[in-house]
C-alpha cells in the first residue's frame, strides 16, 4: 500500500460526518460489546458445564467399576475362604503324610479353580511338610523360587489375607495372588491358600465399562504400581506414578481433580473404597473438548467479523440517508417537551431523542399499568361473572356473549356441568384456624380443583357459601350419557383424593346434570346443591351424581310408634344398653335406606328429640342439668353432616340423660331387681304376675304396685318389651317362622304375638323382618 493511498483513506475517513462515527461507536458499545461479552460468556460457560458433567460421569462410572472389581475381589475371596474352611484342608494340614488327604487336597483346589474363569489356578503351600500343592495337578517343594513370591509374604504379614499386585504370567498375561493363612481365623496357621487370579477379566471389564474412548481407567496399589488398566498400549510407568501422586494429593476417597500436564489439562477421578486399598484412577484429556468446540468459536469469530462489517454499513448508511427524516420528527416532538405527563412545567430537555424517548416512555408505561391491572383483576373478574351465571342475572345470550369475550373465555364444547365442592366438617376448620388461614385453605382447594380440571378441560371456579367452592366444567359429552357420567365420576373422584393427599381435608362433591346453553348453567348448580345434601345418608368424602341420587330419592320413613316412651322407659329402668340398642337398630334401619331423603331423615330426629324433651319435662327432669344453659338441641342436629354423626351425637344425649336420672332416683329396691332378672331369665315360660311374686314371697298385688313405682311400668308391660326385643332379634338373626318365634319368647297363641308387636312397634313381625333383610 503507497503513501499516497494511506492519505487518500485518511482524508476520506475526516470528510465523513460525526454522526457516522456517532453511530459506528454507538453500534459497538452497545451492541456489538454486549455480544462479544455474550458469546465469550457463553462459550466458557460451555466449556466449564461440558467439564463438569464429564467430571461428573466420569466419577459415576470409576464407582460403577470400583462396585465391579469389589465385587470380583470378594468372589476370589470367598473362594479362598471356602477353601481354607475345609475340613480335608484342615485335615491335610495335621498329617501332611497321608497320601488319601494329599489327593484331597488338590482335587478341592482343582475343583474351586474350575468354578470361575478368571482364576489361572490355585496353590497351597503345607508349612509343615514345606510341600506346594496346586490346582494344576503338580506337587512340589518350596524352594523360594520368584514364582512363589506369595508364600514369602504371605508368612511375613500380619494379616490373615492378603493381595499381590500384578506380576508376569503365562502367554503375556499377568497374575494377581490372594494369599490366605488357613486354618481361617485362627493364629497358629499351618498354611497358605493363594488364588491365581488373570488380569486380563480385570482389563476387560473396565474396557467394557468404559463409555468415553478417550478415558483410560487404572487400578493401582498402595505403591502406586498398576495392577491393571483399561488401556490396549503399554502402560508409560511414570505417567502411572504421576496420575497416583495427583490422586493421593486429593481430599477425600471418591472425587476427581483437575491435572495440568505440559499445554494439556486433564481429568483425574478417583475412588479409594475397595477394601483391597486399591485406588480406582481414571484419566481423561480434556484438549478433544476444546477441540469439538473449535467449530463454534470459529463460527463466533467470523460473526463478529460480520457484525463489525454490518455496523459500518449501517453507520454509513444511517448517517448519509436516515438522518433528515429524524431531524424532522425531532422537531415535531418539541412541542409536547413543554409540559410533563403531571401537568408540571417541565424544562427542556438534553436533546430531542430524548424528548421523543420521554414521550413514548409514557405510552408505553400507561399501556403496560392498565394491562398488568386488568391482568390482576380479571380472576375476580371471572369470578364474579362465574357466580352472576349460578344466579340467573344475565337477562339475555348478547350480553352474555360479550362478557365471555371481555374476560377472554371460550368454551369449545357442547356440555357445561358444575362441580360444588363442600368442605366436610367446616367447623372444625373455623374452630381450629383463623379467618386468613381458613381462606389460604379454600384458596388452595380451588387451585387444585382449577388444575386438575383445567388438565382436560375447560373450566371456571368461585367461592360459592362459606364452606362451598363451585366449579364449572365445559367438556365433550362423548358417544352417550354412560361416558359423560364415568368422566363426571372419575374427575370428581381425583379432585377429592387430591384435596386429602395434599391439604388432609374431607370434601364431598355434588355433581349436576350436564346442559348444551351457558344459559341453563344455573339449573347445573341448583341440582349440585341439592345432591350435596345427600351427603347425610352417603357419608362425607364422596362424589354424588344428581342423576344417580335425587331421581331416586325415598320419602317413606316412618319412627315407630311409641319408640322414645320405650327408650325413657329403658333409661328409667336403668337399662341404658337396650336404650341405646333401640337407637342403634333404628341407625342400621335408616343407614341401609340409602336413598332416603335427608328431610325426612331430620323431621325423625326432631321427633325423637321433641319426645325427649316433653318425656324429661314430665319426668321433673331439669334440662339444663342434662344439655347445660341456652342450649338448643334442633340446631345441635342441623349442624349434623352424616346420619352416623347424628346417631353419634343422639347417643351422647342419652348417655348424659341417664347419668342424670340415675342420679336422681333412689337405689332400687332389691325386690325389683330378683323380680326383673327372673323375667329376663325365663320370658320365655308361660308367666304370670303370681307366679312371678311368688319368687320374692310378697303378694302380687303389691308387688304390682311396687313395680309400678319404681320401673314407670306394669310387670307385664316389662315382660312384653322384654319378650318383643327377644323375638326382634330371632327375626334378624335366625330363619325361624314367625310361630316358632313366638313360641320361643313365650307366647302360645301366634295372634297374640303378632297383635303385641304391631301393638308396640308399628308393624307386623312379617314387614319387621323383611324391613330389616
Amino acid at each position: 500500500m503507497t503513501l499516497a493511498t494511506v492519505f487518500h483513506i485518511r482524508n476520506y475517513l475526516k470528510g465523513l460526518p460525526r454522526v457516522f462515527w456517532t453511530y459506528l461507536i454507538s453500534y459497538l458499545v452497545v451492541i456489538l460489546l454486549p455480544i462479544v461479552t455474550l458469546s465469550y460468556a457463553a462459550y466458557s460457560f460451555t466449556v466449564s458445564t461440558l467439564e463438569d458433567e464429564l467430571s461428573r460421569a466420569t466419577l459415576h462410572s470409576a464407582k460403577q467399576k470400583t462396585a465391579s472389581i469389589e465385587k470380583t475381589i470378594e468372589t476370589m475371596q470367598s473362594i479362598a475362604v471356602r477353601i481354607g474352611l475345609d475340613g480335608r484342608i484342615a485335615s491335610y494340614v495335621n498329617d501332611p503324610s497321608n497320601q488319601y488327604l494329599l489327593n484331597e487336597t488338590r482335587e478341592i483346589l482343582k475343583t474351586f479353580a474350575e468354578t470361575n474363569e478368571a482364576i489361572e489356578s490355585i496353590d497351597f503351600y503345607a508349612t509343615g511338610a514345606n510341600l506346594i500343592l496346586s490346582s494344576d495337578g503338580y506337587t512340589r517343594t518350596y524352594g523360594q523360587s520368584k514364582q512363589d513370591v506369595w508364600i514369602e509374604k504371605g508368612l511375613s504379614s500380619k494379616e490373615s489375607g492378603l493381595w499381590l499386585s500384578s506380576r508376569d504370567g503365562v502367554e503375556y498375561d499377568k497374575i494377581i495372588t490372594y494369599a490366605l493363612k488357613v486354618p481361617v481365623h485362627r493364629k497358629d496357621f499351618k498354611g497358605l491358600v493363594a488364588v491365581h487370579m488373570r488380569e486380563s477379566p480385570l482389563k476387560s471389564m473396565l474396557q467394557k465399562m468404559e463409555g468415553n474412548p478417550y478415558t483410560t481407567t487404572y487400578i493401582l496399589d498402595q505403591e502406586g504400581n498398576a495392577i491393571s488398566s483399561s488401556s490396549s498400549t503399554p502402560l508409560d510407568p511414570e505417567h502411572v506414578r504421576l496420575i497416583f501422586s495427583e490422586s493421593s494429593k486429593a481430599q477425600g476417597e471418591i472425587g476427581y481433580t483437575m491435572m495440568n500436564q505440559s499445554r494439556d489439562k486433564e481429568l483425574v477421578a478417583y475412588v479409594k473404597t475397595l477394601h483391597t486399598k486399591w485406588s480406582i484412577v481414571s484419566e481423561t484429556p480434556l484438549q478433544y473438548l476444546l477441540s469439538k468446540l473449535s467449530y463454534i468459536r470459529n463460527v463466533a469469530w467470523a460473526t463478529c467479523i460480520l457484525l463489525v462489517v454490518l455496523g459500518i454499513i449501517l453507520s454509513y448508511f444511517m448517517s448519509r440517508k436516515m438522518y433528515s427524516p429524524i431531524k424532522t420528527l425531532m422537531d415535531k416532538t418539541l412541542p409536547y417537551n413543554k409540559k410533563g405527563e403531571t401537568g408540571i412545567q417541565e424544562g427542556p430537555r438534553k436533546n430531542e431523542l430524548e424528548t421523543i424517548s420521554y414521550i413514548l416512555d409514557n405510552v408505553f408505561r400507561k399501556n403496560e399499568d392498565w394491562e398488568q391491572q386488568f391482568r390482576m383483576n380479571l380472576p375476580v373478574l371471572r369470578e364474579r361473572f362465574l357466580l352472576s351465571l349460578l344466579n340467573n342475572k344475565y337477562s339475555s345470550i348478547h350480553e352474555l356473549n360479550g362478557k365471555l369475550e371481555f374476560l377472554q373465555i371460550h368454551f369449545p364444547h357442547q356440555e357445561l356441568v358444575i362441580f360444588l365442592i363442600e368442605i366436610d366438617e367446616y367447623s372444625l376448620l373455623v374452630d381450629s384456624y383463623s379467618v386468613a388461614d381458613q381462606n389460604l385453605y379454600k384458596y388452595a382447594i380451588m387451585n387444585i380443583a382449577e388444575e386438575i380440571a383445567a388438565a382436560n378441560y375447560i373450566c371456571l371456579t368461585a367461592e360459592s357459601d362459606e364452606n362451598q367452592l363451585v366449579l364449572l366444567v365445559n367438556l365433550n359429552a362423548g358417544s352417550n350419557e354412560q361416558q359423560l357420567k364415568e368422566k363426571l365420576t372419575v374427575l370428581g373422584e381425583e379432585i377429592k383424593h387430591t384435596i386429602y393427599q395434599l391439604l388432609k381435608l374431607s370434601v364431598t362433591i355434588g355433581i349436576g346434570n350436564s346442559y348444551s346453553q351457558i344459559m341453563q348453567a344455573h339449573y347445573s348448580y341448583k341440582e349440585a346443591s341439592e345432591v350435596i345434601r345427600a351427603k347425610l345418608v352417603a357419608g362425607t368424602n364422596t362424589v354424588l351424581l344428581y342423576e344417580d341420587l335425587i331421581k331416586e330419592a325415598d320419602y317413606e320413613f316412618y319412627l315407630p310408634p311409641h319408640f322414645s316412651n320405650h327408650m325413657i322407659n329403658f333409661l328409667k329402668a336403668g337399662q341404658l344398653e337396650d336404650a341405646l340398642s333401640s337407637l342403634e337398630e333404628l341407625y342400621h334401619q335408616i343407614k341401609v335406606r340409602t336413598k332416603l331423603n335427608e328431610e325426612v331423615i331430620f323431621r325423625t330426629y326432631s321427633l325423637i328429640v321433641e319426645d325427649i324433651l316433653r318425656n324429661l319435662h314430665e319426668l321433673n327432669v331439669n334440662t339444663e342439668k342434662v344439655f347445660g344453659r341456652n342450649h338448643n338441641l334442633f340446631r345441635e342436629l342441623a349442624s349434623k353432616e352424616t346420619i352416623k354423626a347424628i346417631h353419634e351425637w343422639i347417643n351422647g344425649i342419652v348417655k348424659r340423660i341417664y347419668e342424670v336420672m340415675q342420679l336422681q332416683q333412689p337405689k332400687k329396691n332389691a325386690y325389683i331387681e330378683t323380680v326383673v332378672a327372673f323375667m329376663d331369665q325365663n320370658y320365655h315360660l308361660d308367666l304370670s304376675v303370681e307366679t312371678i311374686s311368688e319368687q320374692v314371697n310378697l303378694h302380687h298385688a303389691y308387688l304390682s304396685r311396687m313395680f309400678k313405682q319404681e320401673m314407670g311400668k306394669t310387670i307385664l308391660e316389662y315382660l312384653t318389651i322384654k319378650r318383643l326385643e327377644a323375638s326382634k332379634t330371632l327375626m334378624k338373626e335366625t330363619e325361624q317362622t314367625i310361630n316358632e318365634i313366638a313360641a320361643s319368647v313365650g307366647y302360645n297363641n301366634v295372634n297374640s304375638f303378632i297383635r303385641f308387636f304391631k301393638r308396640y312397634e308399628g308393624l307386623t313381625p312379617g314387614d319387621y323382618r323383611k324391613s330389616n333383610r
